[in-house]
C-alpha cells in the first residue's frame, strides 16, 4: 500500500497531541532593533522571551499558534499534554525536581487547558540558548511497532532520503520509489550525532537574537565541539559552569526513581547563559517520556535493541560532558579532560564516578577504565585518587 501524504515523521499525530511543537520564528519588538529575529524551522520547545522583563512578543508557532502564553510573573503557560502533565506530577518530590521547570498545575485560558510552569529565562539578560536533544533515538518503540504492523510505502520519505543521499535507498526501494516509515526513521537518526554521540544540537539562539538550526547532519565530535566553543564564545567560566551543572544533573539522574522507570524520548537539555557569565542547564520537554511497565527499569546507557526500550540518555550525557571538558583544559589529550566533571563508565554494569578535579593522564584514564570493569568504586578529587572495592 502506498501512502503519499506528508506529516510529522517523528510521531505523526501522537506527538502533536503530546505537546511537542516547532517554532517558526521569533520577533523582537524594541526601539533599538527593528529587524525580526531569524526565521527558523526547528528550535527548542521553549519560548525565548520573558514578557515581564522585556518588550518582546511571544513566539509564533508553525501550525501551533497558541501553544505558549504568558503566565503570571515569571511563569508561562504551555499547551496541555496529558503525558507531560503526568511526568511533572511524578517528578514532584523526585531528586530531578530541582532540574526541571517549576510546575504549578493545569490552568484554563480562553477555554483551553495549559500547563503552568516557570519561565526559565526570567532571570537572564539577553540570553544565549541551546537545545540539546538527548538519547540515541527520537522516536518511541511503539511508533516503530505500529508502523510495522500497518506498513505503508511512503514516496515523500523516499524523496527526502534521496535528497540527502542518493545511495541511501536499497535497490528494492529505488525500484518502488518509496520507503516505510520505520526504515526512514532509523536511517535519519544515523545522519546526526544522535547516532554517534547519543545527543544532537537542535537549535541555538545567540544573544543578538540570531537563530541557527542546521545541525541535523552534524555528527562528528570535532564539529560538535566547535559549535559548543562558539556558543559559549570560548568563555571558560561559562563552560565550567555548564560542566558543573551537568555533573549535578548526572548525579541526580543516577539516583532518580523517575528516570529509572521512564523511557525518555525527545527530551532536551536547555543551556542558557548571558553576558554576566550566569549559566544554567534544565531538563525540558516530556511529551514523549513514557512510564515503563510495572517492575521494569532502564539502564539508559546500554545499546538500544528493539524491545529493550533503552534510550541511551546517560551515554549521550557522558559524551556531552566529555565535549565540554575538552574545552576547559587546553593541551590535555582529547577525552582526558572530561575528568574535570563527573563521568560515568557503564562497563559490565559497574559505575565509576569522578568528581570535579584535575585532568587525568592517559595512564590514569586506562587504569580507571580497568578498575571500573572489576567492580571498584573510584573517586577522583583535586588532590586525591581513591578506590574502594564494593563488598
Amino acid at each position: 500500500m502506498l501512502e503519499e501524504s506528508e506529516d510529522d515523521i517523528l510521531s505523526d499525530n501522537e506527538t502533536k497531541s503530546k505537546g511537542n511543537i516547532t517554532l517558526e520564528h521569533l520577533c523582537e519588538d524594541t526601539s533599538e532593533q527593528s529587524k525580526p529575529w531569524w526565521k527558523i524551522k526547528t528550535i527548542v520547545n521553549w519560548p525565548f522571551v520573558s514578557p515581564q522583563r522585556r518588550n518582546l512578543s511571544w513566539v509564533q508557532l508553525a501550525g501551533h499558534k497558541g501553544n505558549f502564553k504568558a503566565g503570571g510573573e515569571g511563569t508561562i503557560l504551555k499547551k496541555f499534554s496529558e503525558n507531560e502533565k503526568l511526568c511533572f506530577e511524578r517528578l514532584q518530590g523526585d531528586v530531578l525536581q530541582d532540574f526541571v521547570p517549576g510546575y504549578y498545575g493545569v490552568v484554563e485560558r480562553d477555554g483551553d487547558p495549559f500547563l503552568h510552569m516557570t519561565d526559565l529565562l526570567v532571570n537572564f539578560d539577553r540570553p544565549s540558548v541551546m537545545d540539546c536533544k538527548m538519547g540515541v533515538r527520537t522516536y518511541l518503540e511503539e511508533e516503530v511497532v505500529r508502523a510495522r504492523e500497518r506498513p505503508k510505502l511512503r514516496r515523500d520519505l523516499f524523496d527526502k532520503m534521496l535528497e540527502v543521499d542518493s545511495e541511501a535507498p536499497s535497490p528494492q526501494e529505488h525500484l518502488q520509489r518509496a520507503v516505510t516509515k520505520p526504515r526512514y526513521m532509523q536511517w535519519r537518526e544515523t545522519l546526526s550525532s544522535t547516532h554517534t554521540l547519543g545527543f544532537r544540537i537542535e537549535g541555538i539562539k545567540a544573544t543578538d537574537g540570531t537563530c541557527h538550526t542546521d545541525f541535523k547532519k552534524t555528527r562528528s565530535k570535532e564539529d560538535i565541539t566547535q559549535i559548543f566553543r562558539d556558543f559559549a564564545t570560548n568563555n571558560t567560566n561559562i563552560l565550567n559552569c555548564y560542566l558543573s551543572k551537568l555533573a549535578k544533573i548526572q548525579q541526580a539522574l543516577m539516583s532518580s526513581e523517575f528516570f529509572k522507570r521512564h523511557e525518555v524520548i525527545g527530551s532536551s537539555l536547555l543551556f542558557i547563559h548571558d553576558h554576566t557569565d550566569r549559566a544554567e542547564v534544565w531538563l525540558i520537554d516530556f511529551g514523549k517520556t513514557t512510564a515503563l511497565p510495572e517492575g521494569q527499569t532502564l539502564d539508559h546507557s546500554i545499546p538500544w535493541q528493539e524491545g529493550n526500550r533503552e534510550d541511551g540518555y546517560m551515554w549521550g550525557l557522558d559524551n556531552l560532558m566529555r565535549t565540554l571538558g575538552s574545552l576547559t583544559n587546553k593541551g590535555t589529550s582529547e577525552g582526558m579532560t572530561a575528568f574535570l566533571g563527573y563521568v560515568t563508565f557503564h562497563l559490565r554494569n559497574r559505575t565509576c564516578y569522578l568528581s570535579p578535579g584535575k585532568a587525568a593522564s592517559p595512564s590514569v584514564f586506562n587504569l580507571l577504565c580497568f578498575l571500573a570493569t572489576v567492580d571498584f568504586h573510584i573517586n577522583l578529587s583535586p588532590s586525591t585518587l581513591t578506590t574502594k572495592h564494593h563488598q
